[in-house]
């Protein structure tokens, strides 16, 4: 195993800050795909009329 010294050099605080960065981004995109996902509602399924229903409409009950 190679030991690189990340924290003592110039290019590997860059590294670790691209590194840090891409890991932000990639956070930040998938939470606002989960937080649009979970704004969707379902739509809910259409309830048929009984024929009780039908039939009080046709007679004009108020």
């Amino acid at each position: 195993m190679i030991y690189v010294p990340l924290t003592t050099t110039p290019i590997g605080w860059l590294i670790l800050g691209f590194g840090g960065y891409a890991l932000y981004k990639r956070g930040k995109k998938r939470g606002e795909e989960e937080a649009a996902a979970s704004q969707i509602i379902a739509v809910p399924a259409q309830i048929e009329a009984t024929d009780d229903v039908k039939t009080a409409t046709k007679k004009g009950d108020k």
